[in-house]
Formats: C-alpha cells, sequence, structure tokens
C-alpha cells in the first residue's frame, strides 16, 4: 500500500520537530564535546529539507520531491 502525501508530510514535520528538540538539547549541553558538530550536521539536514521544499511547490509536490522527502525523513 503507498502511503498517502499527508502521511508524508506528517512524517516530515515530525522528523523536523525532532531535529529541532535536539538542536534545543545540544545547545543545552553546549559545553559537551562535539556539540557545536551535532548542531552543524542537524542544520545541514533541514537546510537540505527547505532546498527540497523550495525545490517544488509544496501542494504540488512530484513524484522525484516526494521520494526526496521520504528519504529525507528516514535519515
Amino acid at each position: 500500500m503507498k502511503p498517502r502525501a499527508d502521511d508524508l508530510e506528517e512524517r516530515v514535520a515530525s522528523r523536523k520537530r525532532e531535529l529541532i528538540m535536539e538542536i534545543l538539547e545540544h545547545k543545552k549541553n553546549s559545553l559537551r564535546a562535539g556539540a557545536g558538530e551535532a548542531i552543524d550536521k542537524i542544520k545541514g539536514q533541514l537546510l537540505e529539507l527547505s532546498q527540497i521544499l523550495n525545490a517544488s511547490e509544496v501542494a504540488h509536490l512530484g513524484t522525484g520531491a516526494r521520494l526526496r522527502l521520504a528519504q529525507w525523513v528516514v535519515r
């Protein structure tokens, strides 16, 4: 069964929230070794998401954009 677009949107939004929460946790523990690098990595993932969404209009996601979003969610 093929996942609905709504399901993909929910998964993307959920993953985005998780990443933002991770950034906040790393900022709280900013004195920990590797916190800055972890924040930069997460920011890169969020930047990739914005590039995927900007490349195609959200309301008219093509098959390629849907595939990229699905791949982004699992990373």
